[in-house]
């Protein structure tokens, strides 16, 4: 899909302040808003495109399917195994989280 189709759907989800959008991270799960991102210190390239939990001081390992934890991953879309689900201009990146 084209960004401009993306940016509609998410104005449509969550409404017109980007900082409020949620994305899902494809390995873990973990929803997060672009605002905790920033809370995270993350760079603003990171939104939908790596879970929230690399910019976490406590975080489970990415794809470590015997930590229980309700908590975020250091999954990076940038890494060997890209499973971000949606393309937006030839980049994966993350689905909405609603």
């Amino acid at each position: 899909m084209n960004k401009e189709t993306w940016l509609s759907q998410g104005k449509t989800l969550f409404g017109e302040n980007v900082m409020n959008w949620k994305f899902k991270c494809p390995c873990c799960g973990h929803i997060a808003t672009a605002e905790d991102y920033k809370k995270a210190n993350a760079p603003s390239s990171a939104v939908a495109f790596s879970c929230v939990g690399r910019w976490m001081p406590v975080h489970k390992e990415a794809f470590d399917d015997k930590d229980k934890r309700n908590i975020p991953c250091n999954y990076s879309g940038g890494g060997l195994l890209n499973i971000n689900p949606v393309i937006v201009d030839d980049r994966k990146v993350f689905e909405f989280g609603v």
